[in-house]
């Protein structure tokens, strides 16, 4: 589903990426952990081009999408990614902000994006909050209306670049157990996420990242009971 081979990532003189390769399959569920500054975000926001690479490419479905020439629009529309902070209109309902995008990019009548809405709505259990405008919800009910906002879109591959981490902890597990139905669903997703326990439950793949390169990756058993790397090992003695 997305090969990448040799990413690179430069912020002037600073390489962030290192020549990362991966291949995620459909369906699968990848969660990177790794210290501050590892390049997981960077590595995760260059997936739909929101970074463009420095180097190397990203073939998705088939097609190079760092390819000079592509509609970088219709790439993130297949990929559709959620942000620590929550990016919703404040001066629309939230569901005016779940129709905006379909209906603006015309993939969708006024009429099929309302109901689309308050099915997602529906899903999470926020139907009552239609009509209600962002500064009225909770953090954790601003970050499951920013999922169900991508999901909105139909997206192949959902992207999730530390979801939890601006929220209270008491918020976390209703984000989190959105995270799980998805997974369960057969969404494929990649995320960057700091909730050991998420990655040890719902991924079917950890990747550990520091300085720029994949030090180590492993189905989650493996992965935190017999860690290989020295780094690996002593990153986990103090997030476990």
């Amino acid at each position: 589903m997305i090969y990448v081979k040799g990413l690179q990532k430069t912020f002037r003189d600073m390489q962030v990426l290192s020549g990362v390769d991966m291949h995620i399959r459909p369906g699968e569920k990848v969660v990177i952990v790794g210290p501050s500054g590892s390049g997981k975000s960077t590595f995760l926001r260059c997936l739909n081009l929101l970074e463009q690479p420095t180097d190397g490419s990203i073939v998705f479905d088939g097609q190079e999408i760092t390819a000079p020439g592509v509609d970088v629009n219709l790439i993130r529309r297949r990929m559709g990614m959620v942000f620590q902070h929550f990016n919703l209109f404040a001066n629309l309902t939230v569901k005016k902000n779940i129709m905006l995008a379909p209906v603006q990019l015309k993939l969708k009548t006024k009429e099929e994006a309302e109901a689309e809405a308050m099915r997602l709505l529906k899903l999470v259990n926020l139907e009552e909050k239609a009509d209600s405008y962002p500064a009225q919800l909770s953090g954790g009910q601003k970050q499951r209306i920013a999922i169900v906002r991508s999901l909105a879109m139909n997206p192949e591959v959902m992207l999730f670049d530390e979801p939890t981490s601006a929220l209270d902890p008491e918020m976390v597990g209703e984000v989190l157990e959105l995270m799980k139905r998805l997974a369960d669903d057969g969404m494929t997703m990649v995320g960057v996420t700091p909730e050991m326990g998420f990655a040890r439950e719902v991924g079917t793949r950890v990747v550990f990242m520091d300085e720029g390169v994949i030090k180590e990756e492993n189905e989650p058993k493996e992965f935190f009971d017999h860690p290989k790397d020295p780094r690996l090992q002593d990153f986990l003695s103090k997030v476990l």
